[in-house]
């Protein structure tokens, strides 16, 4: 069965992603493709080069905010969005695309025109800086004349990008799912992320509407700039795969399984210990 793989935006919650990975990874199941959007681009970009679920823990331990920030002048952004260019650099070179061992892709918004746009060709780590560019935090990514801003502002759970690719069942992750919060925001950060969760609850179509099943791990305790809890927020991603996934056959053809399973939406809750 080909199965392709949505994996969301969600800052620092697209630590998640690794832990539906590895429940993939321990039922032998890989995918034949994969979508990511903005965090999710980081973990596809670094899956789909060849990293295995241990590698790529370790490589996503180095990009803590301590290390990704580089404070800029306030006129496009905070933080210079440079930085995790560089630290994408030293973990994947300069591969492209077409060198990736599974095929990806990963998108991004035009911040002049308000396209999006889709790459599956080049330079993966510069579409990678991209598709995480959140207006007003990180820095604009300027490429071939146009100004790229975080993919996630039109297609948070780009399963739209892999849904008509001769694939035989689809896998959305979603990560960026947020509770209406309980208190203050504590800086311009939560307000600027909360502002776009907001705008996209309202205007986003369901990524299940696509999707055969969406994995949607209870994280709204988790800050998106908490990446202190790497090791919850992989657990929490592994059982909610492990829930939506168990009984389901992963290797019959789309049209044996998909009857009872398509379009169902699974969201799992995992209190913390």
């Amino acid at each position: 069965m080909r199965i392709g793989l949505a994996l969301s935006g969600g800052a620092a919650r697209g630590i998640a992603h690794i832990g539906v990975l590895q429940y993939l990874e321990e039922r032998g199941v890989k995918a034949c493709r994969v979508a990511g959007t903005s965090a999710g681009s980081i973990v596809g970009a670094l899956y789909c080069a060849g990293r295995n679920v241990e590698e790529i823990k370790k490589i996503v331990e180095t990009m803590s905010w301590k290390n990704l920030v580089k404070l800029s002048i306030p006129r496009k952004g905070l933080i210079d969005s440079s930085r995790l260019l560089y630290i994408l650099k030293e973990h994947i070179d300069e591969i492209t695309f077409e060198e990736l061992k599974i095929p990806l892709i990963v998108n991004a918004i035009d911040l002049l025109s308000g396209e999006e746009i889709v790459f599956g060709e080049g330079s993966v780590a510069e579409a990678v800086q991209a598709s995480c560019a959140i207006p007003g935090i990180f820095t604009p990514v300027m490429w071939n004349k146009r100004l790229l801003v975080d993919g996630g502002l039109l297609d948070n759970v780009p399963v739209a990008l892999i849904k008509s690719r001769d694939i035989d069942y689809i896998i959305a992750v979603n990560v960026g799912t947020q509770k209406p919060l309980q208190k203050e925001p504590d800086n311009i950060f939560e307000i600027l992320i909360q502002s776009f969760d907001i705008i996209r609850r309202h205007r986003e179509i369901p990524a299940y509407e696509f999707a055969d099943i969406l994995i949607e791990p209870d994280l709204g305790d988790i800050s998106f700039w908490d990446n202190s809890k790497a090791n919850l927020l992989i657990e929490r991603g592994y059982e909610s795969a492990k829930k939506a996934l168990d009984g389901v056959n992963l290797v019959k053809k789309r049209g044996h399984l998909s009857r009872w399973v398509s379009r169902r939406k699974y969201k799992t809750e995992v209190k913390m210990r």
